[in-house]
């Protein structure tokens, strides 16, 4: 799908356009290999880059021609906020392109006319877009924090669900952190190679900080990750080795009477056979054994 849109300083709102003009916003959805060819014949642009749009494995990514830029970024996915999806910007002299497989949630505001774009002003739009693509990776970030956070705070209670869950978000900041990495690399080599006014110069070096402090959050959730579950496979071996040694004991108390009854069980003569008393002799010789193993085990600090 296709959509134009214009927005120039006189224009009080962004215009939905029937076809293309010269300094509109060209946004590209989900687009079919026709589609695909028609840009590239049409606005002769890049039919690799364009591809490569479309490729939610592409790596991040900044190429220069002649005449135009291509930004190759990634964005949390709208209906997976586990999910990135690759997101593709593209600034020529006539007009700025945005190709995604879907709109991404951020769009949503630039086209109801939320935030103030104005087509016409192309580098402006490109920082826009790099605001807005950052606070929506800082919000999903913060998010998936705060829930590790709430389980770090109630760890020795953990179930197999919140292990799940603790396992996916720690996939997630993975994720973040190769994508914050590259995001940084962009903006900087973005920084050296494209003309900015130098107020826009230095609103990029706010973006790069802002990701920095991203990347640097979703290392320490990493960190705290890993120290958790560092901290419960102690807790579970822990618990394993008390329910061995309980076992154990009661294996031994076990074992003692066990042995004394099936030697009596014997068809032998054996001491004490024919006393009445027999019984209480070896019950209070059990209990004996006993005490002198609790002995044993408390001065070795097993119990």
């Amino acid at each position: 799908m296709i959509n134009y849109f214009k927005k120039t300083p006189k224009d009080e709102s962004l215009r939905k356009l029937s076809k293309f003009e010269k300094g509109c916003w060209i946004e590209v959805i989900d687009p079919s290999e026709k589609e695909l060819s028609y840009l590239h014949k049409t606005f002769d642009l890049d039919k690799q880059n364009l591809i490569s749009g479309t490729d939610k494995n592409e790596v991040p990514r900044v190429e220069f021609d002649d005449k135009d830029l291509y930004v190759i970024l990634k964005i949390i996915s709208p209906d997976d906020k586990k999910e990135l999806h690759t997101f593709l910007i593209i600034i020529t002299n006539d007009f700025v392109l945005t190709l995604s497989e879907h709109r991404p949630d951020f769009m949503e505001k630039i086209f109801e006319d939320k935030i103030g774009v104005i087509t016409t002003q192309k580098p402006k739009c490109l920082l826009k877009l790099f605001s807005l693509i950052n606070k929506d990776f800082e919000r999903s970030t913060l998010a998936v924090v705060r829930s590790v956070n709430t389980k770090r705070e109630a760890i020795t209670n953990l179930s197999d669900r919140d292990i799940k869950a603790l396992l996916e978000q720690e996939s997630i900041l993975n994720n973040f952190v190769s994508s914050y990495h590259y995001i940084n690399l962009l903006y900087q080599r973005i920084v050296k190679n494209v003309k900015f006014f130098e107020e826009d110069k230095e609103f990029i070096k706010d973006l790069i900080i802002e990701s920095q402090q991203g990347l640097d959050l979703c290392k320490s959730s990493l960190r705290t990750i890993s120290n958790m579950r560092d901290h419960f496979v102690i807790l579970l071996s822990n618990k394993l080795n008390r329910v061995i040694t309980l076992l154990t004991i009661f294996t031994v108390f076990i074992s003692v009477p066990a042995a004394i009854s099936g030697i009596y069980g014997m068809n032998l003569g054996l001491p004490l056979q024919n006393n009445p008393f027999a019984f209480y002799y070896l019950a209070a010789l059990i209990v004996v054994i006993w005490i002198g193993f609790i002995v044993f085990f408390k001065k070795n600090r097993i119990l």
